[in-house]
């Protein structure tokens, strides 16, 4: 039962994201640490070998010397004076004996090898090195294991010079032992460090959480809180409120529309219906009158259709959508078309229309410009009446590139400034039209980079189209 408990709190922490990044890193240094530790460990045994070896070949060395000089019943009693020195006494070992193989001094009883090749004894090994060797050996009837180096003396005794390498070995036990406990202590706070790192996260991340929550519930007025910490996640709480507040105005903004098409389109449809039912209850059937009424429906079905298209324009340029890739446009070019268009218009309406433009060039979608200029264009022979003076311009200001629609007819109240460019606001509530206009014009400039600013010509209106400006490639 225990175990089944240990294994499911094990895959919850294992599903933690936190968790298993902080572990692996984890235990990635550790086993870097432990890497370089056991490393450490191996050079430092190196070294204490070596430092054995050059003590064991230092003493054999001053012995065959002493030996040079004074003979072998000399180096007999200098050996027999450092056995009885009580130095080093549980350490030093010695062994001197003849060519026959008769041992003269030393405290070295018997050589033997454990698990060795038989074709080899432990003096032949011997004999075949000049460095010294690790051998199992039996010091005054105690097993022990030695570094041993063999000399042969001009006479043909053998002196073997060794110590003890105990002290070596429990340094390196206990080398040996610090390394697999800091390596256990390493592990341990590795799974209290891992443990609090992920609760630490959890903490951090639980308001986001809550939020997003909440959000998902319906509450888009909801917001992460702010911390007075400062930390990685300070911008994350950033990021994710502007998105909620991107969301909140996104969904009002959809709201908004929803209401106002469905109150501007309740009246037209309501009217299509009842001249259609008229026409269908009309007791003479008069066909000129069925005709009319086909007409008159007609005529409020293809309005509610440009409706639709202008809505569908305006969702599309602030969704950031292009129906055509941008491309380099010459204003000057632009301005021409959209004049000699409205100049047959302009002369069976008693309107003036001139034009002006600079070598002026943008990046831009050249169908969705040209009808947010038209639109400008339309709007003020709407506003301006019969008799009036409209001029459209393309000119340099600041570092934009500014389009510029004007009229000298009656203006627009100073009050309705602000307003403007507000899907269906129009300055007459009877007034023609549904006030999609110039919300388009509005949209279709945001999505180039650029704005529409609104002011009062004194007389009349002037719209600017202002969009960032290039320099022709």
């Amino acid at each position: 039962m225990w175990f089944n408990r240990v294994l499911t709190e094990w895959r919850r922490l294992w599903g933690s994201v936190a968790f298993r990044l902080t572990l692996n890193y984890s235990l990635l240094a550790v086993g870097t640490t432990a890497f370089l530790l056991i490393f450490a460990y191996g050079k430092i045994v190196d070294l204490l070998q070596i430092q054995f070896s050059r003590q064991v070949t230092l003493a054999a060395s001053r012995l065959s010397a002493h030996y040079e000089s004074q003979g072998l019943v000399a180096l007999q009693r200098e050996i027999e004076q450092l056995l009885s020195d009580q130095t080093d006494i549980d350490t030093e070992m010695y062994l001197l004996s003849t060519s026959s193989g008769l041992r003269l001094v030393g405290n070295l009883e018997l050589i033997f090898l454990e698990e060795a090749d038989e074709a080899a004894s432990p003096l032949e090994l011997l004999e075949e090195t000049t460095s010294p060797i690790l051998l199992n050996v039996l010091r005054q009837g105690m097993p022990v294991t030695g570094l041993l180096t063999l000399r042969q003396l001009q006479d043909g005794s053998t002196l073997i010079v060794g110590r003890d390498i105990a002290d070596m070995r429990e340094i390196q036990a206990l080398i040996g032992n610090a390394v697999i406990a800091a390596t256990l202590v390493a592990l341990f706070l590795v799974i209290i460090g891992t443990t609090i790192f992920r609760r630490e996260l959890r903490h951090r991340v639980q308001a986001i959480r809550d939020t997003a929550l909440r959000v998902g519930t319906g509450e888009l007025t909801r917001r992460v809180p702010d911390s007075t910490e400062i930390d990685e996640f300070v911008q994350l709480r950033y990021d994710i409120n502007y998105m909620l507040d991107r969301i909140e105005t996104l969904m009002t903004g959809v709201q908004n529309v929803s209401d106002s098409i469905a109150h501007n389109l309740r009246t037209p449809l309501a009217r299509v219906l009842g001249r259609l039912e008229k026409a269908r209850t009309n007791d003479n059937q008069d066909p000129e009158k069925l005709v009319a009424a086909i007409d008159a429906a007609s005529a409020e079905i293809m309005e509610l259709i440009s409706v639709s298209e202008k809505l569908l324009l305006i969702a599309e340029a602030e969704s950031g959508l292009q129906r055509q890739g941008f491309s380099v446009i010459a204003l000057q070019s632009l301005i021409d078309d959209v004049f000699e268009l409205y100049e047959p218009v302009a002369s069976e309406s008693a309107i003036s229309l001139s034009h002006r433009a600079e070598a002026v060039f943008v990046q831009a979608d050249a169908d969705l410009l040209a009808s947010a200029i038209t639109n400008l264009v339309d709007n003020a022979f709407k506003y301006a009446g019969p008799g009036s003076h409209i001029e459209l311009s393309a000119t340099r200001k600041n570092d934009m590139a500014c389009i510029t629609v004007r009229d000298n007819g009656t203006g627009v109240p100073p009050e309705h400034l602000d307003k403007l460019g507000t899907r269906f606001h129009r300055l007459e509530s009877d007034a023609q039209g549904f006030g999609l206009g110039l919300a388009s014009v509005c949209a279709i400039a945001a999505l180039h980079g650029g704005r529409v600013e609104f002011r009062d010509a004194a007389p009349g209106l002037a719209v600017d189209l202002l969009l960032p400006n290039i320099t022709e490639r």
